[in-house]
């Protein structure tokens, strides 16, 4: 059976027609022939199982990760970088236009769109390091990963000596190639301290206890430093934050700011520059405490921390507020806080969100008081579907 991919979703599949359906055709893109050797057909749509390639698109590069075929990382390495950022942009207009939303869109691009993240999450299954295939526990092995900084590619070959048979491991990089590494295992590991200062080893944290050196490492973006703990969120992307604090710094106005899912501080502190007040909350004890430390690492006191959740606590804030910035989960944001929002009327609202369909749920909502002034997308995820959106709302007049 052959299928010609017409165009693709909004998670990187291939979209072609097979039988009078829509059949769903992983890692292809718009251009490529196939032929379907084995698919399952569902009541409105068919997802295919097994292809070959019978023609390329014109639009095909050849990927340069050899494990992009298996892995489930990537899902966008056969396209050009030029038309991943194209294919993104078009895919924010089609979601955001659904709700109303058809602003002009900004595109900020990575600088380096390899060996670009500070984080990545590994699985070791019999000895063996890798990461799944998508949608499944099967495991991918690999040696590196191309588009993660090359001080925990280079890591790696040790972890495989420390005795992990069956477990994951997460590994974080700061600007300084230092290195934070979390491991979960039921097995008793073997350290190897000797060599760990070559490889600017911070800590290593074993089932949520400190086994060496510290839980924590210093970062640094733009002109602030920031303490994160192993356990705490922090966007996998430097130069891509950098450029989403430049964003905060250029839209965060008014005496007074509130910043919801705050997590180690960091754009509750770019907005404290130019706030008088700033109110963050944040539900992980350790962003917390690592927030109120990164406050007095940079010399800033007019920012009040809460620890809690955010539908909670916020029903606590009963002053003007100026501006909102909200950096939910990809759940979004409940009804609870839109509300709770649209009461206190700020005149400013940021919205960043790694989830683009949740946040065109939440604009339709604040559409009520709220229209889009800016809506831009940043690059935080380069070679795969996720997009990374900053909106700035404006309370209508």
């Amino acid at each position: 059976m052959i299928v010609k991919i017409e165009r693709m979703d909004h998670l990187g599949n291939g979209i072609g027609y097979l039988n009078g359906k829509i059949i769903f055709v992983p890692k292809t893109i718009s251009g490529d022939i196939v032929k379907i050797l084995n698919y399952e057909e569902h009541k409105k749509y068919s997802q295919a199982i097994d292809y070959e390639l019978i023609s390329l698109s014109q639009e095909r590069v050849e990927a340069f990760c050899p494990y992009y075929e298996k892995c489930g990382g990537c899902h966008l390495q056969n396209m050009t970088y030029e038309d991943t950022l194209e294919y993104k942009k078009n895919r924010v207009h089609n979601i955001l236009a659904k709700a109303g939303i058809t602003n002009d869109i900004e595109v900020i691009a990575n600088q380096n769109d390899k060996y670009y993240r500070n984080k990545i999450e590994l699985k070791i299954k019999n000895g063996k390091l890798g990461f799944y295939e998508k949608k499944t526990h099967k495991l991918t092995e690999v040696e590196s990963c191309a588009i993660t900084k090359k001080a925990i590619n280079n890591f790696l070959p040790e972890l495989l000596k420390m005795n992990i048979q069956n477990g994951e491991v997460t590994l974080r990089c700061n600007y300084n190639d230092e290195l934070l590494i979390a491991i979960q295992t039921d097995d008793k590991i073997i350290l190897n301290e000797d060599v760990y200062p070559k490889y600017k080893v911070v800590g290593i944290i074993l089932n949520n206890t400190c086994i060496y050196g510290e839980k924590y490492f210093l970062d640094k973006i733009n002109n602030m430093f920031f303490e994160i703990s192993y356990d705490a969120f922090f966007q996998v992307n430097s130069y891509i934050n950098s450029q989403l604090f430049d964003l905060i710094s250029q839209n965060c106005k008014g005496a007074t700011v509130l910043d919801l899912y705050s997590g180690v501080g960091t754009l509750s502190l770019m907005a404290s520059l130019n706030a008088k007040n700033v109110y963050a909350i944040e539900n992980i004890p350790n962003a917390v405490v690592n927030a109120m430390k990164n406050a007095k690492i940079n010399n800033v006191n007019n920012v009040k921390f809460i620890l809690g959740n955010v539908e909670d606590k916020i029903q606590y804030i009963d002053e003007k507020i100026d501006t909102v910035i909200v950096d939910p989960p990809r759940r979004g944001l409940d009804n609870i806080t839109i509300n709770k929002i649209l009461s206190l009327s700020p005149a400013k609202i940021i919205y960043i969100s790694c989830e683009t369909q949740k946040l065109a749920e939440d604009l339709k909502k604040l559409q009520e008081k709220y229209e889009v002034n800016k809506l831009s997308i940043l690059d935080m995820f380069s070679y795969t579907y996720h997009v990374e959106c900053v909106t700035v709302l404006n309370l209508k007049k």
